[in-house]
């Protein structure tokens, strides 16, 4: 008799490596809050590694698929794909280091393609600062506040450091751009090389012998802090864009993580004995899709 009793049905449960978020993408361990729930495997650093399955909660149809380089905040690698709750696909695309690149698709809930146009703001018109020599009494770094609109997708600066006195620096910021149609994101690549061509050409006076500098750029307000406590260095992970050293004058286009609203430029000049003068403009372009 005890050999024919019934076994109890078996109970189906989610991966010991899932975590869940509420509708805000904010970690949550209350289910009543639940609105995504991530199945990912990682390291021993808490990073995820190979494929990343997001999901509707409680429904658990899939929301996306892809690989990510990292969590909080997350930076998708590879191709990655998304889909509504009704099944519809939602996106796909290439994403390197979380930014989409020329083969990203987006679509509505009803299948249409989602259009986007792109138009040029200046984030940063011209403006120039004076950097004490590295053993002056006076300080020799600045930190430049960059406030971006909203819906930027990617910034095109243009940084000259030379020794004070040296020739002045003078060029127009007043890019025009006509708004150009794409579909998704694939049109922003092209037109911010476009925008760093049409602003490289524009004249930053008269040729001269630049200051030794190092420079980095970042969104993290702590690491824009820790370059003026630390007296020039930033050595938190993941917090930088960009980092350059003897690099005085560029002219460069450089995406950025979508939501971002704001850029710390920070300046050392790495001269002994003379002051140098940084000069900055920085463009925006902003997306606007429908």
């Amino acid at each position: 008799m005890l050999a024919q009793r019934p076994q109890p049905a078996a109970v189906s449960l989610p991966p010991a490596d899932t975590v869940y978020f509420d509708r805000d993408w904010e970690r949550t361990k209350t289910l009543e809050e639940c609105a995504y729930a991530r199945v990912a495997h990682r390291d021993a650093t808490g990073q995820p590694v190979g494929t990343v399955r997001d999901y509707y909660y409680p429904s658990w149809k899939k929301q996306s698929e892809g690989k990510m380089t990292h969590e909080s905040p997350d930076r998708a690698n590879g191709l990655c794909t998304g889909w509504f709750e009704n099944g519809q696909l939602s996106f796909r695309g290439t994403f390197v280091n979380g930014q989409a690149q020329a083969d990203y698709r987006s679509w509505r809930e009803d299948g249409r393609p989602v259009t986007c146009t792109f138009t040029t703001r200046d984030a940063l018109p011209l403006i120039n600062a004076t950097l004490g020599c590295s053993n002056c009494m006076a300080s020799s770094r600045k930190v430049f506040t960059v406030d971006l609109p909203a819906n930027t997708v990617g910034v095109v600066y243009k940084l000259d450091l030379r020794d004070e006195g040296q020739p002045p620096i003078s060029w127009s910021t007043a890019l025009s751009l006509a708004a150009t149609v794409g579909t998704g994101g694939t049109a922003a690549p092209a037109l911010l090389a476009s925008v760093a061509s049409s602003l490289a050409s524009r004249g930053s006076g008269s040729a001269t012998k630049p200051t030794k500098c190092h420079w980095y750029i970042t969104a993290s307000p702590v690491a824009a802090q820790q370059f003026t406590d630390s007296k020039g260095s930033i050595t938190i992970p993941n917090g930088l864009y960009r980092s350059e050293t003897n690099v005085p004058q560029i002219t460069s286009p450089m995406s950025v993580v979508g939501g971002t609203r704001r850029l710390f430029v920070c300046v050392n000049n790495d001269n002994k004995t003379a002051d140098a003068t940084a000069t900055l403009s920085v463009t925006a372009l902003v997306q606007s899709c429908n």
